[in-house]
């Protein structure tokens, strides 16, 4: 199976509308403003790395969360049942990443089946890391990017209106700051569609098929 084909076509555009598009309220988002989804985020994890990078200099992201007073947690006790499950998770109460080994294992495990070699155990472990680094950065210093960007009208009825923040905009600051941060030559998100691909679940052929959809969404709302 070519992975090659499958990451090279895992833009950052394709990848964060991929993102977008598994948020509740995406349904609601004008055409007009998918761009606007995308792009403010990618710029607000892209400066979020640079900075970190500028003053952190070259310490691992293992170190710089023991600068930062985040204390990493392994997670002993993980149900084995779901497809999708939790591989690392930010605590915002308690300050802590959690990360799940179990479910890395079988990332690693799927992977090789691919014959990817170079996604080994260590380092999954340090991309899902620095994604959940990324989270704690906007919950104590930059505040939540959702927040940030304008909020669309999820609900009207006459006079009334309510209006909801796209949640996933977080998820797509999180996985450029983590490409920037160590300086993958392929987009985080892509890892999940490798997944389904190595353990079955999917082809190539669906996967790029799905790509292609993606790209044509996000032409249509520029």
């Amino acid at each position: 199976m070519n992975y090659k084909g499958i990451m090279a076509k895992a833009s950052e555009k394709i990848m964060s509308m991929a993102e977008l598009m598994e948020d509740d309220t995406f349904k609601k988002i004008p055409k007009d403003k998918i761009g606007y989804y995308i792009d403010e985020p990618i710029k607000i994890g892209r400066k979020a790395a640079e900075e970190i990078r500028n003053k952190y200099k070259d310490l691992s992201i293992e170190e710089i969360c023991h600068e930062l007073k985040v204390k990493i947690e392994i997670e002993k006790d993980e149900y084995d049942f779901e497809l999708v499950k939790f591989r690392g998770k930010y605590n915002e109460d308690k300050e802590k990443i959690i990360m799940y080994p179990r479910s890395i294992k079988k990332m690693e495990s799927a992977y090789k089946k691919l014959n990817i070699k170079f996604l080994n155990y260590d380092f999954l472990f340090e991309i899902l890391l620095t994604h959940e680094l990324f989270h704690h950065i906007e919950a104590v210093e930059l505040g939540r990017i959702s927040d940030k960007l304008e909020k669309v009208d999820a609900f009207k009825f006459m006079h009334i209106k309510k209006k909801f923040p796209i949640i996933k905009t977080s998820d797509i600051g999180a996985n450029i700051f983590t490409k920037d941060m160590l300086n993958l030559s392929f987009h985080p998100k892509v890892l999940n569609y490798l997944y389904l691909l190595g353990t079955g679940y999917t082809d190539e052929e669906n996967i790029i098929n799905y790509f292609n959809e993606l790209n044509r969404n996000f032409i249509d709302g520029n």
